[in-house]
């Protein structure tokens, strides 16, 4: 039975053993697992741990294929397109980073993009996996049509998220995964089940008012994108990067969870450092740099400038050296999975 507080590597070592009772294959549920436990270590509260039962749930009515062949249609140098075969998308977006880096070790860039995909989770376990061969990558995929267009109070594209990481001299890697909504559905959902009120520019009503209920803009609402015009424009260009040239849906004819070929699509774009210059002048440079965007007078005494992937390191250092304090609603469907499936904790 598991209780609020576990040891991450212990999370991770039942997650696998969940798969296996799937009908995942070993090696797939070694990678799916390390994508949610990178997720979790994050502490941000939302796509992470709590969503891998319903993972699990759609591997176990075959909603997502437990054995995917996953393909290679078109591979010329730099660049590939894959099929996903309805995998788990966290599996399919691990597969296609592996190919982009391998691309990017041999011709300096890799860009390779992914359809017939489920919900990656987001960006960081996948960039972060580039980060690890000292490689700069840029990760993303379309979803569901649950944003506005600019202009328009209808859902019409998705928040389509994204992000990039990439190991410094600082310590601890730029790392930034973000939609572009202000908010994630994730996020959203946080606030409503916490009674707390959104920003009037967040989203929109059904009626196509703006609103501070967050209840209003998940049910019969619409997101409205970052910044306007800007945040609809970058949905674009990923929608492009993903579906469009991996030949998978797009926009509103996406399907959550689909086994008719129309689910998400998803993109990498992986870096070699060394075809620049040697790593360690990289470590330096992006060291100085931190610094120097560091080195400014904070708006509120005691609240430094923070960079994107700083307080992700120090959430991961947390939970390795404390251990992870789960949510009761996780540990409930935990160990509801576990009970089930006959799965032993130890």
């Amino acid at each position: 039975m598991i209780t609020e507080r576990i040891e991450i590597d212990d999370l991770e070592a039942i997650m696998i053993r969940i798969l296996r009772k799937v009908d995942v294959t070993a090696a797939n549920t070694r990678d799916i697992a390390w994508v949610f436990k990178v997720m979790t270590l994050r502490g941000v509260g939302h796509h992470d741990i709590g969503d891998f039962p319903r993972l699990v749930t759609n591997i176990r009515d075959r909603t997502f294929n437990p054995r995917p062949n996953i393909k290679t249609i078109v591979s010329k140098k730099a660049m590939a397109v894959m099929d996903a075969d309805n995998a788990p998308g966290t599996l399919a977006a691990f597969r296609m980073t592996q190919k982009a880096i391998q691309k990017a070790d041999k011709y300096g860039i890799g860009i390779v993009s992914m359809r017939n995909s489920n919900h990656y989770l987001g960006s960081a376990p996948y960039s972060l996996l580039a980060a690890k061969h000292d490689m700069l990558a840029i990760s993303m995929s379309n979803t569901v049509a649950s944003m506005a267009a600019h202009g328009s109070k209808d859902r019409a594209i998705g928040n389509n998220p994204w992000g990039f990481a990439v190991n410094t001299g600082a310590g601890f890697p730029l790392l930034m995964d973000i939609c572009n909504a202000y908010a994630s559905h994730g996020k959203l959902n946080d606030y409503m089940i916490n009674n707390r009120n959104i920003p009037r520019e967040w989203g929109l009503d059904q009626f196509g008012e703006n609103t501070t209920d967050p209840s209003k803009v998940m049910r019969g609402g619409v997101s409205l994108p970052m910044a306007e015009h800007k945040g609809f424009g970058i949905s674009i260009m990923m929608e492009i990067l993903t579906s469009i040239l991996s030949g998978g849906a797009f926009t509103e004819n996406i399907k959550m969870n689909s086994q008719e070929g129309n689910g998400h699509s998803q993109a990498a774009i992986v870096i070699n450092i060394k075809y620049f210059l040697p790593m360690e002048a990289f470590e330096i440079r992006t060291k100085e740099m931190i610094a120097l965007l560091k080195n400014h007078s904070p708006l509120e005494p005691g609240k430094p400038v923070l960079l994107p992937g700083e307080r992700s390191s120090e959430s991961s250092k947390k939970i390795n050296k404390e251990g992870l304090l789960l949510r009761k609603k996780t540990v409930d469907d935990l160990n509801q999975l576990l009970d089930e499936l006959s799965v032993k904790v130890r």
